[in-house]
C-alpha cells in the first residue's frame, strides 16, 4: 500500500489566506456554502420533491461515511495487521456503514439506527477538521455557525425545512433522542470542540475538559428546550468549550 493513497500530497491552500482577515473570511465562504445547500433543500421540498433532496442527502452522507471511515480504519487497524489486511479490513468496516445507511433509508431498520450513523460521521468530520484546518480558522468555524445557527433557525431556511420536511425523512441529518432532535452539524462541532484540544494543543486533559463543557452546554441547551419548542443547538456548547480552548490557549 502506498502512503500517498491515504496521505495528501504537494502544497494545499486556503482561499482566503492565513492571515487573520483570510481566517474570518474562510469560515464566512464555509457558511454559505451551508446556508446554500439548505436553500437548494428548501427550494426542492416545496416543489414535492423530496425523494431528489433525500437522494441527494443519501449520497453525500455514503460518500463522506465510506471515505472517512476508510481512512480512519487504515489508520488504526495498520498498526496491528499487514497493509493487505489493514485495507480489506477497512474496506469492510466503511461498506458496512453504507450497508446501515441504506437500510436506515429504507427503513428496514428501527429508526435509532441511525444514531450510530451520525456518531460516527460526526467524530469523524469533527476530527478531520480539527487535525487539517489551521487553529485560527478552526477557532472561528465554531463562532461563525453558531450565529448563522440562531439566524438559520429562528428566521432562516433552516426552520423552514424543518417544518416542511416530514419527520422520518430528517433521519441521515439528525440525531432523534426522545423528544428532541439534533441536527448533524451541531453534533460535528460537538466534536470538533474536544479533538481541537487534543490535535492542536496536544493535550488530552484539555480535550475531557472541554467535552465536558460541551456537553454541559447541550445539558443546559435541552432543559432550555423544555420550556420553548425550537432552539439553536450550538451558541451555548460552542461558548462553553471555546472558552476552556482560550483559556488554555492563553494560560
Amino acid at each position: 500500500m502506498n502512503a500517498p493513497a491515504i496521505q495528501a500530497s504537494g502544497v494545499s491552500y486556503q482561499p482566503a489566506g492565513t492571515s487573520s482577515a483570510g481566517s474570518v473570511t474562510n469560515a464566512l465562504i464555509l457558511v454559505a456554502f451551508v446556508l446554500v445547500a439548505t436553500v437548494v433543500g428548501v427550494w426542492l421540498a416545496r416543489r414535492r420533491r423530496v425523494k431528489l433532496f433525500m437522494g441527494a442527502i443519501f449520497l453525500a452522507t455514503g460518500l463522506a461515511l465510506f471515505l472517512l471511515t476508510l481512512l480512519a480504519s487504515i489508520d488504526l487497524t495498520s498498526n496491528y495487521f499487514s497493509a493487505y489486511d489493514s485495507i480489506y479490513l477497512s474496506l469492510a468496516f466503511a461498506s458496512f456503514t453504507l450497508v446501515v445507511l441504506t437500510l436506515v433509508t429504507l427503513r428496514k431498520i428501527p429508526a435509532w439506527s441511525a444514531l450510530f450513523l451520525t456518531g460516527l460521521l460526526s467524530a469523524e468530520v469533527g476530527s478531520y477538521f480539527a487535525s487539517t484546518i489551521p487553529i485560527l480558522t478552526a477557532l472561528l468555524l465554531p463562532i461563525a455557525f453558531s450565529f448563522y445557527d440562531i439566524y438559520t433557525v429562528f428566521k432562516g431556511p433552516l426552520r423552514t425545512l424543518v417544518n416542511t420536511l416530514p419527520a422520518e425523512n430528517l433521519g441521515a441529518i439528525s440525531s432523534k433522542i426522545g423528544d428532541f432532535t439534533i441536527g448533524t452539524g451541531d453534533t460535528v462541532f460537538y466534536a470538533m470542540i474536544p479533538c481541537l484540544a487534543y490535535y492542536q494543543f496536544t493535550s488530552l486533559g484539555t480535550a475531557f475538559v472541554s467535552l465536558g463543557a460541551v456537553d454541559a452546554g447541550v445539558v443546559v441547551t435541552l432543559y432550555l428546550l423544555g420550556k420553548v419548542k425550537l432552539l439553536p443547538g450550538l451558541p451555548i456548547p460552542m461558548v462553553l468549550g471555546l472558552a476552556v480552548l482560550l483559556a488554555y490557549y492563553f494560560h
